[in-house]
């Protein structure tokens, strides 16, 4: 009989599969899908034996016994797609009653129907046709209560199915809409025989719908598309890269993004604006659609971001007609902004050997000059000459001390070694105490101090020896950038919990736009060699450290030839 060779040939192919299955995976919900395997086995058996059963009573106890496997057939797929398309368990109370108790009853209906005829009716029928013989069923009130619970199973198991598809990565969101295709051939089925009478050599072909569809999900194994580690590994790298990748057709024309692409569009580029004509990757996708390759150079800037751009050519295979390019933007951000360090370290690097060589130089010549001059002078240098040349070898021994001691400080600001030892401290002493030494400096310019104090004590917390040196470094700029007779003003105000201290000179001033100079290390805003005043270029940049320690700022005001006024601002206590 052709309905019984399909029977066997179907159970026979579905069973090698489910062996296959068994040893070759292990995801989540393998045991359901095994079983739904084995209640397939079932049913199918019950459908052989049905359409060869030598007589009507046979016939009939085969097929109300089959409604085991009808009922857990759907059961455990249903319970297959929910612990593999949600990764989740299926709940403890839901399997005894859908594969226990569901299953026991319906079939306790259908073996007792003779009795009551409520699940099937007196026009049950045993058939002869040229195919064999088939029992044509008439439907009782009880079997349509059971194909509605199944269709309940069978809905459920598409809803998961369903959910997964819209939930599911972009990358395997292509084998859930397998899946959930897979799901819906037994409703179809099962729907085309009870409404249509559609049937399959005389017989339902539901059972034989569901076997196509498991025998699918194992060829989706057995090609290796269940986790397609390749096609999924590739799809990964599209959506889930950080770096925008762009499919463009031959004319340059975006197709697809990934979504970090479809993201940086969205925050630099014009919505309505092409591909092309997206900011400095519009000109290189312009050079590849016309020349089929990129450009010299291929370094760009979109928004804060710097990208390295790269093409592959997409064709078909060897000979074939090109069908566009995946352009990827390679972020080197992190790439450009260490070249940029580098080449501020080595710039850095070449102005302090510069600064130190010279500001060294100038001192050294004159200790070498005094020294020469008092060791082969002899009688013929005057008591006062010596004076004035051991006042010349001492200023600039003090020189030299000040740069040593400003590179060892500048050395120790990155490091553990420069430490702060913040103490309550009255700022007023501090400050004169830092004024009176600055009146001792280049006493030839004769600079003339002015000190505004507040009668009121203003305590911050400070390392007094640190903060000493803030005022020094800037009380000694303003000694060094005054003319002779110039006038230097210091004051001690507060204001909304802060001391204010500033210094005042009416020197040759900064010129606009050069705080960055000011503050730098090794960096003077006079770098040429017609300078009036010399130093290390580091004073300014340790202040601003220490007072950045102290919780304080400084800040100035300047104008051409006017002067200069430096405000030094720290948070007083209490």
């Amino acid at each position: 009989m052709p309905a019984v060779e399909l029977v066997i040939v179907t159970a026979s192919l579905v069973t090698v599969l489910g062996y296959w299955v068994r040893g070759h995976s292990s995801l989540p919900g393998k045991h359901w899908f095994l079983l739904a395997i084995l209640a397939m086995d079932l049913w199918l058996l019950s459908v052989g034996v049905e359409l060869s059963a030598p007589s009507a009573a046979c016939a009939f106890g085969v097929s109300r016994l089959a409604w085991i496997g009808f009922v857990l057939l759907p059961t455990f797929w249903a319970f297959f797609l929910y612990e593999y398309a949600l990764g989740a368990k299926v709940p403890r109370w839901l399997v005894p009653l859908c594969a226990g108790f569901a299953p026991a009853l319906i079939t306790l209906a259908a073996v007792t129907s003779g009795w009551h005829e409520k699940f099937y009716g007196p026009e049950t029928k045993w058939l002869m046709s040229a195919e064999g013989a088939y029992v044509q069923s008439d439907h009782g009130p009880l079997f349509f209560i059971a194909i509605t619970y199944l269709y309940m199973v069978i809905m459920a198991a598409a809803v998961v199915a369903g959910r997964a598809v819209r939930s599911a990565n972009p990358a395997v969101r292509s084998f859930f809409l397998k899946l959930f295709a897979a799901t819906l051939i037994p409703m179809v089925a099962n729907l085309a025989y009870i409404l249509g009478g559609i049937t399959l050599f005389n017989t339902d072909p539901t059972p034989f719908s569901f076997a196509l569809s498991l025998t699918l999900v194992v060829w989706l194994v057995a090609d290796n598309r269940w986790i397609d580690v390749n096609a999924i590994a590739r799809e990964l790298l599209f959506y889930n890269s950080t770096d925008p990748v762009f499919v463009v057709d031959p004319s340059g024309a975006a197709i697809e993004t990934n979504p970090a692409a479809a993201d940086l569009l969205a925050r630099e580029a014009d919505p309505e604006a092409p591909l092309s004509a997206f900011g400095e990757l519009g000109p290189i996708i312009r050079y590849l659609a016309v020349h089929g390759s990129l450009p010299d150079v291929t370094d760009i800037r979109l928004g804060h971001r710097h990208f390295a751009v790269r093409a592959h050519a997409i064709s078909l295979g060897a000979g074939q007609k090109q069908a566009g390019w995946a352009v990827a933007l390679v972020d080197v951000t992190v790439q450009k902004i260490a070249a940029e360090k580098a080449i501020a370290a080595e710039q850095m690097q070449a102005q302090f050997l510069a600064t130190v060589s010279h500001e060294l130089r100038t001192p050294l010549t004159v200790i070498n000059g005094a020294l020469g001059l008092l060791s082969q002078g002899g009688a013929r240098v005057s008591d006062a000459q010596k004076a004035r040349l051991l006042a010349k070898a001492i200023g600039s021994s003090k020189t030299l001390t000040t740069l040593v001691n400003d590179l060892i400080d500048t050395q120790s600001l990155s490091s553990a070694e420069f430490s702060i030892d913040l103490q309550p401290a009255a700022l007023a002493p501090l400050v004169q105490k830092a004024v009176a030494r600055a009146e001792s400096l280049q006493p030839e310019k004769d600079i003339r101090f002015s000190c505004e104090m507040p009668e009121a004590v203003l305590t911050v917390q400070a390392d007094a020896e640190r903060l000493g040196q803030v005022f020094g470094n800037v009380l000694s700029n303003a000694v060094k950038f005054s003319a002779p007779g110039g006038q230097v003003e210091v004051s001690l105000r507060q204001s909304e919990g802060m001391a204010h201290v500033q210094v005042s000179d009416s020197g040759c001033g900064i010129p606009p736009g050069a705080e960055e100079q000011v503050f730098a290390p090794f960096s003077q805003v006079d770098g040429s060699d017609t300078k009036i005043a010399y130093g290390s270029g580091l004073g300014m940049h340790i202040t601003r450290q220490i007072l950045d320690r102290h919780g304080g700022s400084i800040r100035y005001v300047s104008a051409p030839g006017v002067g200069t006024t430096f405000t030094i601002s720290l948070p007083l206590v209490g």
